[in-house]
């Protein structure tokens, strides 16, 4: 777990893949390491304080050159697995291409601030990052950004 402040966003960055027997969606770590599934994440977030708001995560994956389109719905399926299991809301962002990356997550810096809700960060960015268009899974598109 963290050391001291539990956060109320988690940024994760990271390729998306998935395995064919068992049909299943999860995150690359890299070479000949175990792949990260959602019911690790969903482990660690179910430890978070019962007296604070469950993270809101921002998904952010990894542009694959050759196959975008794949990559996004990936995205979105991992998303939607992720959410109700341990969030209050998966923002899912990308895939960019390395060019367009730096520009995307000043923007969605540049809108993370204040007391805004979650549908309040995702219209900022969707207005500001128009294509690949993000998705929001939450239950309440009114819950604050920011516990």
């Amino acid at each position: 777990m963290w050391d001291g402040p539990t956060p109320s966003v988690v940024h994760i960055s990271a390729p998306i893949g998935e395995s064919l027997t068992p049909r299943e969606v999860f995150l690359v770590t890299g070479e000949g390491k175990e792949p990260i599934r959602i019911e690790v994440l969903a482990h660690a977030f179910s430890r978070w304080p019962e007296d604070q708001l469950r993270p809101f995560v921002i998904l952010d994956t990894v542009d694959n050159p050759f196959d975008r389109g794949r990559t996004l719905l990936l995205r979105n399926a991992f998303a939607a697995r992720l959410f109700p299991e341990a969030t209050r809301g998966v923002l899912a962002i990308g895939p960019y291409a390395r060019e367009d990356l730096a520009a995307a997550v000043q923007a969605l810096i540049a809108h993370m601030t204040g007391h805004i809700s979650i549908s309040e960060l995702h219209s900022s960015f969707w207005e500001a990052q128009r294509n690949p268009a993000p998705a929001l899974f939450t239950l309440d598109p009114d819950l604050p950004l920011w516990d």
